[in-house]
């Protein structure tokens, strides 16, 4: 997929042409499957500007969808991370801070390009923290437009119907929006208790399952099979690889004891 790498701020890859306001409502689907956490932050202060959109929190990974039939386009910028502009027939909208950065896939759904066609309700990509997100929780950034600027997309989503996951839909699969981590460094702590296991370790590298690195200097405290917990004693170098999870903002965190140990090395 050839991409268009946005300057500067990400948000300013060239638009669609005005169109006039329609006279329904611009979009009756939720954008996010299974819902969401919002205000109405429309028009805050936000940096050199106002925010643009209304910030809708979920997991990463959590598939979200066309509110309207037309074509979709993915874009990279600085400040959006991954963009992905679904351009109707009389309005567009943006989905901003998409997928893992580095990670193309995690930004667009499965079998869609640039320019491909798509239905009102079919899954284009998945929530993340690209971009200047990075460090905030997981969410999706959503704009509407009739043209410039962009209008506030409060009074719609409130109205609008929420779509449950479809464990038909391969989209929306738990499955394809699971992580694993690769997790190199020394074991600071080990113990069992009864039928629980319990790792610290002190990291020189963290990795997730779709190439991004991940900071962290802090240690990292883990789930463990028991039997991988006798496996280890404190001091000795490992590369512990974690079993899969639908990713959250707090597993991106690497809150103690959100990640479980599936393997040592």
């Amino acid at each position: 997929m050839r991409l268009v790498l946005i300057a500067l701020i990400g948000l300013i890859a060239a638009a669609p042409a005005a169109v006039a306001a329609p006279r329904n409502a611009p979009f009756t689907l939720f954008p996010v499957v299974g819902g969401a956490t919002y205000t109405d932050d429309f028009g805050v202060p936000r940096g050199a500007g106002v925010h643009e959109g209304n910030d809708l929190l979920a997991p990463c990974g959590t598939p979200v969808i066309a509110v309207v039939d037309g074509t979709v386009r993915l874009d990279w910028g600085s400040r959006s991370g991954w963009m992905v502009t679904l351009v109707g027939r009389g309005s567009w909208y943006r989905y901003i801070h998409m997928g893992v950065a580095g990670n193309e896939s995690s930004a667009m759904a499965k079998g869609l390009r640039n320019g491909s066609r798509v239905k009102e309700g079919q899954v284009i990509s998945y929530v993340g923290r690209t971009g200047d997100a990075q460090g905030t929780p997981c969410h999706l950034h959503f704009e509407l437009h009739y043209g410039q600027p962009a209008v506030s997309p409060f009074q719609w989503l409130q109205r609008a119907t929420i779509v449950q996951a479809n464990p038909n839909d391969p989209a929306m699969a738990t499955e394809a929006n699971q992580m694993t981590l690769t997790i190199r460094g020394t074991v600071a702590w080990a113990a069992t208790h009864g039928d629980a296991g319990r790792l610290v370790i002190r990291p020189t590298s963290v990795t997730s399952s779709s190439g991004e690195r991940i900071d962290r200097r802090g240690a990292i405290a883990l789930r463990a099979p028991v039997e991988l917990v006798g496996q280890v004693r404190p001091g000795a170098k490992v590369t512990v690889t974690t079993a899969p999870m639908p990713v959250t903002s707090e597993l991106m965190q690497l809150k103690p004891l959100a990640w479980t140990a599936a393997t040592i090395q």
